[in-house]
C-alpha cells in the first residue's frame, strides 16, 4: 500500500492520554501526500513526480470550504540545501483557524506561530477549532481537530495527511484526492498542466519577499542521466538494497522500498550531495515504517551511519517512546500508545524543555497553551508593547515596552520583533576611499591602525562594538589599502586578515567558516568574496580579504557612532569629526585623529612625491580598460547607475590608477566595490571581468560566478536565516560534487565536523575547553574526545592561531663549514664525512603525541674553493615529515623538491603544516609543531626542535637531554668517544655513492702556524667585544665560531681565503639572527660585500615583505628582519627576489607559479596556469585511462603506464625513472608479487647482453610466463609457446595471445598486461589498473616509492641487480 495508510491513526495513537480533545471516531481512509529530497513528491492518490523549483508552493489546501470542512492551506518553501546542489523543503507553512504556523529547517523543537517563535509542545484553542503541535521522535507533528496532520523533520521531509471527508475537496501540488492518480497534475485555474514545471508555477505562493530570485525550473544539472552516471547511481544506491532487504524486511508490504531506490538514483544523477544521503534516506524510511507500527531492525551499524546528534543530557534510541517526557507533561511516556520512533530521549531525571533536556526544578512557564523556556522573552501582542519574560520558578513577568528609537514593530524573516527602520552603510575601498554612513566621500592614505567605526555614547540599550582597520602601505611612499579588519564585540576580538584568506581569527585562534559565537549572537560566514561578521543586534561587517570593507549599522545607532565612517546622524556636513568632536580641516587630520596604533614604518598620509597623471594618461585611464565601465551607460553597470551613484567610485578609481601609474590593476578594487554595492541593492550587474581585465583566481575545485546566490554549499550549513538572502554576489563557487570545507572545496567524502559552533577539517585534533584538558578529533563521521593533559616541557596556549600544548623553549643545532657541529646541548665537534648522514630525527616517540621527523644532510668536497679541496660542505638537506620528503640542494636557488617534484619557493604545504620560504640568505623549512631547518644553499645548516622533544632526538645533533657529555650516542643507544665512529654510525647508505667518513688524527689537514696570525686577526671580528656582534656574544658563545673560522679559512688555502672568511663570519650572523638578536652592519664595499640581485639592495636588517607581491602573504612571508637584500623603491618581493609589479608570480593553494608556468595538482585533477595579470587560471583535467598521475623529471603530470628497455641500454620504470643498465644477465621486469596466486600469475623476464662492436647492453630475449603458458621470444622475434616454435598470430587460453602489430611482436593477456618487442630490441610493458598495485619487479609500481627513487638516482645497475633472476644463467 506504499505510504498510503501511514499516520492514519496518528492523532489518536500519539495523543491518547494527553488530551481529551480527540475525535471520537478516527476516519478509516486517509490521503497521504509527501515531499522529500530534491524534492520528490507523492500525491494523495499515489502519483509520483520530481520537481526542483526553489520557490514557495501550495502543496494542499481546502478548495471547497463549508461549516464541516474548515479552510486550511499547507505550503512549502523549497530552497537550495546547504548539503545539496539541488533543492529541499526548507520551510513548511500551515494556515488554519486564522493562525499562521511555520516550521523552519534546523529550528529543532521550535515552531513559529503568527510570527512568534515558540517551543514545543503547543496547544492552540481558537473559536473555530483546536490545533496541537508537538515533537515526536525527530519530527514535529501538527494535528487539527478535523483530522489534518502535518509532519516535518526540520530537514527535508514533509508529510500531509487528510481524512477521507476531504476527498475531491483539496487541491494543490498534492492533487485532488479523488482516487484517480491520472488527473493529479491540475493547475490552479483547473486546467491540466502540460508539464511538471507548469504545475509548480501555477501553485506558487504569490507576493512573497525574495520570490523574484527563485526559479520554477531546474537550475542545476538537469540533463538526463547518462549511461555512466546511471551506472554510478546504480552502484551507489545499490548499497541500500541488502540493508533494506534484511533490516526492513517486515516493512516491504507497508512501504515499498523501490520508491526510495528510484529517488536515490534520480538525485545521484543530478549531482546531489550523497555524503549523508543513504543515512538520511534510511532514516526517513525507518520513520515511515515505525509510524505504521512496523518494527525496523538496527541498520545504522551495517550502513556505517552515525547516530543523530542529541542535546546535552539526552541519548539516541532507535526505537524510543514517541511521546517525550516534557516539562508541561512529565508523565506523557507512561500514557503513550503510539509506536516507537527514532528519537533523542532525555536521560533519567531530565525533561524535554524545547530543544533542551533539563531537570524538573529548572522548567519554564506556560502561556495560553504554549511552553516558554526559562529566561526567554516574547511579545504578548502584535504591536510590540507588552513584553513577557519567563523567570526562575516558572513565573511570567509582564512589562509594558515600546520599540527603541529608530526601530519599528515589524515581521522580518518570519519573526515579529523590533527591527531598525533603516540602516546606514559605510564603504571603504581601493587606496582607500571612504564613503561614510551619511554619504560623505573622502580619501585618506594612512598606513597605520585606525578606528573605522565604534559606539561613542553610553546608552544602556546600545550594545557596544568597535571596527578597527589596519592599512597596508604596499610601498611606503605611495598609497595604501586595507590589510586587516578587527571587530570587537561581546568580549570577542574577530580578525579578518588579507594574509589569511578564507579564515578568520577569534581571540587569536583561527576559525574556519561558518562559525557562531556567544550562543549564536555572532555569526561569521563567507558570502561571495566576503567574510561577514553579523550580530544579533543587526550590525554587519564585511571584508573581502583584499581591499573592500563595509560596515552596516541599524538606525538605533544614529548619532551614536564615531570613527572614520562618521557619526551617522543624517548630516553629511559634519562627518569629518576629530576625536575631540571638532570638525577636521582635512581628511588627513581627521584620519590621524582616529589613530589607534602605529606599526613600524607606517605613515598617516602620502609622504610624497605622490604620483599624478598627465592629460594623456588621464584619457587612457578613463577608457573601459580601466575606469570607464563605471560611467558607461551601455556597460555592465547600466541598471545600477540610477540607484548607486557611480561618481564617487569613478573618481576613486581614477585616483588609484593614476597613483599607481596604471600598474597593479588598481581599477579592479573599485570595480569590485561597485559591483558589491549594486548587488547589495538587488540590482543586476552584467558580466564585466575578462581574461585581461580583473580576472579572478579561484581555489582548486571551484570556479567564478558573477551571481552566486549567497548559498554556497558548505560541509556544514549555517543555521542562521540571514545567510541565504537570495541576492546575487560574485564569488568563487565549489564545483559540482564539492563542498566548501573551511577555505577549500573538497569532495563530499572529505567533509569535516561541526562542534560547539566551530567547523573542523577531517583529522584535525583540537582542544575545545581552552585548557587542553580535553583532546578532540574530527574523524570524518563525528567528533571523539578524551581527557588529556600537556606533557613535559609543554603549556596550553595559542600559537599561530592554534590552541594546543605548545613547547616550552627550543634547541638549535648548527652545522657549518667543514662541517663543524654545535649540538642541541651545545657540544661542539668536527666531523668531516662526505657521505649522507642523519642530522636529527625524532626518537623514542612511542606513547607521545609528538610528530616523527627526520633531517638528513649530504656532504661533499667543496670544489668551488679548490680543484683538490680539503674542505667539505653540505650539498643537500632533506626533511621528511608529515609524509613528505622536501629537499634543498646547494646553489639550487628559488626551488625545493617535494616528493620528487620541483616547486618554486615559497610553499605552503598540507594546509599550513609545512612552510618553505626564503629569509634573508637562508631557505627555511618550518612546521606547525616547531621544527625549523635552515640552509643557505652553500655553507650553513641549522636544525631547531621545540622543547617538548627533549630526550626525543638522535643523530649528529645529539639527544637534546641537557647533558652535553653524552652526545655521541649510537643508533643502538650506546655511547662512544670516537667522533668518526659516531658520525659513521648515522650514515644513510646510498648504493653506488663513493664517499668518506672524514679524516682521523694525522690524516686531517693542519693549519700552519705561519698563516694563523693573519687568519686570527681576520676572524677576530666574531669575538670583538666592541664589534658589530657584541649584542649577540652574551647570548651565543662566539668562541667555537671563531675556532671554526680560523680552521676553515686556513685549510681552504689562499685562493679561497676571503670567500671562506665571509662564509665563516656569516655563520655566526645567521645563528645570532636565528635566535632573534640583531647584528650591526659588518660588511663594506671591500669586505665581504653581499651581491644583491637586480632591483634590490643590501640591508643588515631587511624586511622584504614590506612590499610583497599581491597574494604572497597568503602563502608565506617573513615578518622578522634578517640580513639580506631588500627591494628597491617601486619593486615588489615575489618570495625570492624583487620584480616589477606586473612581473609578480601567482600564488594559489600554497604554490608559487612564475608567469606563464603551468603546474598540475597532486591528483592531476586540476592544472593552473599563471597569467600576466598575476592570476592563476584553473582548468579541470584527468589522466587518460592508459596514463597515471606521477612525477617524471621532477614535473608532475600524466604519463603513460609504461616500463621500457631501450635499444641503447636505457631502462625506464613505470614512474619514469631513467638510467642506463651496464651489466648483462636475466632480470625480472615484472611479476605478480604474491607467488601463491595461480589464476592471475604472470612473470616477464628480459635477457640483457652486450652485443655488437661497442658492447652495447641490449635486450636479446623475452621470457613471459602465465598460469599454464610459457612464451619465449628471441632477438629475431622467433617465438616458442610451451616449448614449441609457433607461427603468429596465436590465440591461447585466458585471453592470452601473441601477434604482430606495426612491426612489433606483442604478447598480451587481455585487460591485464601487454608486452611489445621491436626488431630493434626495445621492450615496452603496460599493465591495467586491475593488477597495477599487485606487481613487483624492476619496472616498479605506479605509486611513488622514494626509496626506489633514491636507489635509481645513485645507480640504475645497483637497482637492477636487485631483480636479477637467479633461475636463469646464460653465457655471453
Amino acid at each position: 500500500m506504499e505510504l498510503r495508510g501511514i499516520l492514519s491513526c496518528l492523532a489518536a495513537l500519539l495523543l491518547c492520554g494527553q488530551t481529551s480533545a480527540i475525535p471520537a471516531v478516527v476516519p478509516t481512509e486517509t490521503g497521504i501526500c509527501w515531499a522529500m529530497g530534491d524534492p520528490h513528491y507523492r500525491t494523495f492518490d499515489g502519483n509520483y513526480y520530481n520537481f526542483m523549483g526553489n520557490c514557495s508552493y501550495i502543496l494542499a489546501k481546502n478548495c471547497i470550504v463549508d461549516q464541516t470542512h474548515p479552510a486550511f492551506e499547507v505550503s512549502v518553501k523549497n530552497e537550495k540545501s546547504a548539503k545539496s546542489l539541488l533543492t529541499a523543503v526548507g520551510e513548511v507553512t500551515v494556515k488554519v483557524f486564522d493562525k499562521v504556523i511555520q516550521m523552519v529547517r534546523n529550528e529543532f523543537s521550535m515552531v513559529r506561530i503568527n510570527y512568534e517563535v515558540w517551543n514545543l509542545p503547543v496547544t492552540l484553542e481558537t473559536p473555530k477549532g483546536k490545533v496541537q503541535l508537538l515533537q515526536s521522535g525527530l519530527s514535529m507533528v501538527l494535528w487539527t481537530d478535523f483530522g489534518l496532520t502535518v509532519q516535518y523533520n526540520w530537514e527535508e521531509y514533509v508529510k500531509i495527511t487528510v481524512p477521507s471527508s476531504f476527498m475531491q475537496r483539496v487541491c494543490g501540488m498534492c492533487g485532488d484526492f479523488d482516487g484517480n492518480k491520472d488527473n493529479d497534475l491540475i493547475k490552479q485555474d483547473g486546467s491540466k498542466a502540460e508539464n511538471i514545471e507548469a504545475l509548480g508555477k501555477s501553485w506558487v505562493v504569490p507576493d512573497l519577499k525574495g520570490s523574484q530570485y527563485c526559479r520554477d525550473e531546474c537550475t542545476g544539472e538537469c540533463e538526463g542521466c547518462s549511461f555512466f552516471k546511471a551506472l554510478a547511481a546504480d552502484v551507489f544506491c545499490g548499497v541500500m538494497t541488502p540493508i533494506i532487504d534484511l533490516q526492513f524486511r517486515n516493512c516491504h508490504t507497508v512501504v515499498e522500498p523501490h520508491v526510495f531506490f528510484d529517488m536515490c538514483k534520480f538525485d545521484h544523477c543530478r549531482g546531489g550531495d550523497m555524503k549523508d544521503y543513504i543515512c538520511d534516506m534510511l532514516g526517513v524510511y525507518t520513520d515511515a515504517c515505525q509510524r505504521a507500527g512496523v518494527k525496523v531492525h538496527d541498520w545504522r551499524h551495517l550502513a556505517h551511519c552515525p547516530d543523530p546528534a542529541c542535546p546535552e543530557h539526552s541519548h539516541f534510541e532507535n526505537c524510543g517512546n514517541a511521546c517525550p517526557a516534557t516539562c508541561d507533561n512529565p508523565t506523557a511516556p507512561t500514557k503513550c500508545k503510539a509506536p516507537c520512533v527514532q528519537t533523542c530521549t532525555c536521560d533519567e531525571g531530565y525533561y524535554r524543555s524545547g530543544n533542551k533536556c533539563i531537570r524538573k526544578e529548572e522548567c519554564g512557564c506556560q502561556y495560553k497553551g504554549r511552553y516558554v523556556q526559562p529566561g526567554e522573552s516574547f511579545w504578548g501582542d502584535d504591536q510590540c508593547t507588552q513584553r513577557l519574560t519567563c523567570t526562575s520558578g516558572g513565573q511570567l513577568k509582564t512589562e509594558q515596552k515600546q520599540c527603541p528609537l529608530g526601530q519599528g514593530c515589524e515581521v522580518v524573516d518570519g519573526v515579529r520583533d523590533c527591527f531598525p527602520v533603516h540602516y546606514g552603510t559605510c564603504l571603504v575601498s581601493g587606496d582607500p576611499h571612504y564613503l561614510t554612513f551619511d554619504g560623505e566621500a573622502y580619501d585618506f592614505q594612512g598606513t597605520c591602525v585606525y578606528e573605522l567605526a565604534g559606539v561613542c555614547t553610553k546608552k544602556a540599550d546600545l550594545e557596544p562594538f568597535d571596527v578597527i582597520v589596519q592599512n597596508d602601505g604596499r610601498n611606503k611612499q605611495m598609497g595604501s589599502s586595507t590589510k586587516l579588519v578587527e571587530v570587537k564585540v561581546y568580549g570577542y576580538t574577530i580578525v579578518i586578515s588579507e594574509s589569511k584568506p578564507g579564515v578568520v581569527s577569534v581571540n587569536e585562534e583561527l576559525f574556519y567558516l561558518p562559525a557562531s559565537l556567544n550562543s549564536n549572537k555572532v555569526q561569521i560566514y563567507k558570502s561571495g568574496f566576503f567574510a561577514v561578521v553579523e550580530t544579533d543586534f543587526k550590525v554587519k561587517v564585511s571584508f573581502d580579504w583584499n581591499s573592500v570593507v563595509t560596515v552596516t549599522v541599524p538606525s538605533t545607532y544614529m548619532g551614536s557612532m564615531c570613527g572614520l565612517c562618521g557619526n551617522f546622524n543624517g548630516n553629511v556636513a559634519d562627518d569629518l569629526l576629530l576625536k575631540n568632536g571638532q570638525v577636521a580641516k582635512s581628511a588627513d587630520e581627521m584620519g590621524k585623529s582616529w589613530l589607534v596604533a602605529e606599526i613600524p614604518g607606517c605613515k598617516n598620509s602620502c609622504t610624497g612625491p605622490c604620483p599624478n597623471c598627465d592629460l594623456t594618461q588621464k584619457f587612457q585611464y578613463e577608457t573601459n580598460a580601466y575606469c570607464g565601465l563605471l560611467n558607461d551607460p551601455a556597460g555592465p553597470f547600466r541598471d545600477c547607475m540610477a540607484v548607486v551613484d557611480p561618481s564617487t567610485f569613478y573618481q576613486g578609481c581614477l585616483f588609484d590608477v593614476c597613483l599607481h601609474q596604471g600598474k597593479g590593476s588598481m581599477q579592479c578594487k573599485t570595480l569590485s566595490a561597485y559591483t558589491a554595492a549594486c548587488q547589495a541593492k538587488g540590482i543586476t550587474v552584467y558580466s564585466w571581468r575578462t581574461a585581461d581585465l580583473c580576472s579572478v583566481q579561484c581555489p582548486a575545485n571551484s570556479h567564478y560566478e558573477l551571481c552566486d546566490k549567497g548559498c554556497s554549499a558548505t560541509c556544514k550549513s549555517l543555521t542562521a536565516p540571514n545567510v541565504c538572502k537570495g541576492l546575487c554576489q560574485e564569488g568563487c563557487v565549489c564545483n559540482s560534487g564539492y563542498r566548501l570545507s573551511g577555505d577549500q572545496c573538497v569532495p563530499l567524502s572529505q567533509c569535516g565536523c561541526q562542534y560547539k559552533g566551530r567547523y573542523y577539517k577531517p583529522g584535525k585534533v583540537f582542544y575545545p575547553d581552552g585548557l587542553c584538558a580535553e583532546e578532540c578529533m574530527c574523524n570524518g563521521t563525528g567528533v571523539s574526545c578524551k581527557k588529556f593533559s600537556c606533557g613535559a616541557y609543554e603549556k596550553c596556549e595559542v600559537k599561530n592561531g592554534v590552541r594546543s600544548c605548545q613547547a616550552i623553549g627550543q634547541g638549535t643545532c648548527s652545522i657549518s663549514g667543514d662541517p663543524h657541529y654545535n649540538t642541541f646541548d651545545n657540544q661542539t665537534y668536527n666531523f668531516m664525512g662526505t657521505c649522507t648522514y642523519v642530522a636529527a630525527e625524532g626518537c623514542h616517540l612511542d606513547g607521545t603525541h609528538l610528530t616523527p621527523f627526520s633531517v638528513v644532510v649530504e656532504n661533499e668536497k667543496w670544489y668551488d674553493v679548490s680543484e683538490d679541496p680539503n674542505v667539505s660542505v653540505a650539498k643537500l638537506v632533506a626533511v621528511e615529515v608529515y609524509g613528505l620528503t622536501i629537499i634543498l640542494r646547494r646553489n639550487q636557488i628559488g626551488l625545493a623538491m617535494v616528493n620528487e617534484a620541483m616547486m618554486n619557493v615559497p610553499l605552503n604545504l598540507n594546509n599550513g603544516q609545512i612552510n618553505i620560504k626564503q629569509v634573508g640568505t637562508n631557505y627555511v623549512i618550518s612546521t606547525d609543531f616547531g621544527l625549523k631547518v635552515t640552509y643557505d644553499l652553500v655553507y650553513h645548516v641549522t636544525v631547531t626542535v621545540p622543547g617538548n622533544y627533549r630526550d626525543k632526538t638522535c643523530g649528529l645533533c645529539g639527544n637534546f637531554n641537557g647533558n652535553k657529555n653524552d652526545e655521541f650516542q649510537l643508533p643502538d643507544g650506546k655511547l662512544t668517544k670516537d667522533v668518526t665512529a659516531f658520525g659513521a654510525a648515522w650514515k644513510v647508505g646510498v648504493p653506488g655513492v663513493v664517499c668518506e667518513d672524514g679524516c682521523v688524527g694525522d690524516s686531517c689537514p693542519k693549519c700552519p702556524e705561519s698563516e694563523k696570525t693573519i687568519i686570527d686577526h681576520d676572524c677576530s671580528i666574531i669575538t670583538d667585544l666592541k664589534g658589530p656582534f657584541a649584542a649577540c656574544q652574551a647570548v651565543l658563545d662566539p668562541a667555537p665560531y671563531y675556532r671554526d673560522c680560523v680552521y676553515d679559512v686556513c685549510v681552504a688555502g689562499p685562493k679561497a681565503h676571503t670567500q671562506m672568511l665571509c662564509h665563516s663570519i656569516n655563520a655566526y650572523v645567521l645563528d645570532c639572527q636565528n635566535i632573534g638578536i640583531k647584528v650591526l652592519n659588518w660588511r663594506t664595499a671591500s669586505f665581504c660585500p653581499m651581491a644583491c640581485p637586480t632591483n634590490s639592495h643590501y640591508e643588515d636588517c631587511a624586511l622584504p615583505c614590506q612590499t610583497p607581491c599581491p597574494g604572497l602573504t597568503s602563502i608565506s612571508c617573513a615578518e622578522t628582519c634578517a640580513e639580506g637584500c631588500a627591494c628597491n623603491t617601486g619593486y615588489y618581493f615575489n618570495g625570492t627576489g624583487c620584480v616589477a609589479q606586473d612581473e609578480c608570480s601567482c600564488y594559489i593553494d600554497g604554490r608559487t607559479l612564475k608567469i606563464g608556468q603551468t603546474v598540475v595538482t597532486e591528483n592531476c585533477d586540476t592544472k593552473y596556469t599563471c597569467m600576466k595579470t598575476g592570476v592563476a587560471v584553473s582548468q579541470s583535467m584527468s589522466c587518460d585511462v592508459n596514463d597515471y598521475c606521477g612525477v617524471q623529471n621532477a614535473v608532475r603530470g600524466c604519463y603513460p603506464k609504461q616500463c621500457t628497455m631501450g635499444a641503447n641500454g636505457a631502462f625506464t620504470t613505470f614512474l619514469g625513472k631513467v638510467a642506463n643498465a651496464t651489466a648483462g644477465g636475466p632480470y625480472d621486469m615484472i611479476k605478480l608479487c604474491d607467488d601463491s596466486q595461480t589464476e592471475k600469475w604472470l612473470r616477464v623476464v628480459m635477457d640483457l647482453q652486450a652485443c655488437g662492436e661497442k658492447g652495447q647492453i641490449t635486450a636479446v630475449a623475452i621470457f613471459a610466463f602465465f598460469d599454464g603458458v610459457s612464451i619465449i621470444v628471441n632477438s629475431k622475434l622467433e617465438t616458442l609457446v610451451n616449448g614449441k616454435k609457433t607461427t603468429l598470430p596465436i590465440q591461447l587460453t585466458d585471453g592470452i595471445s601473441v601477434h604482430m602489430s606495426d612491426g612489433l611482436l606483442v604478447i598480451e593477456k587481455k585487460s591485464v598486461i601487454s608486452v611489445s618487442y621491436s626488431q630493434s630490441h626495445e621492450i615496452t610493458v603496460t599493465v591495467s589498473d586491475s593488477v597495477a598495485e599487485e606487481v613487483c619487479g624492476a619496472c616498479g609500481k605506479l605509486t611513488a616509492d622514494h626509496t626506489v627513487a633514491s636507489l635509481i638516482a645513485s645507480s640504475m645497475q645497483n637497482y637492477l641487480n636487485g631483480y636479477k633472476s637467479p633461475m636463469f644463467h646464460f653465457c655471453n
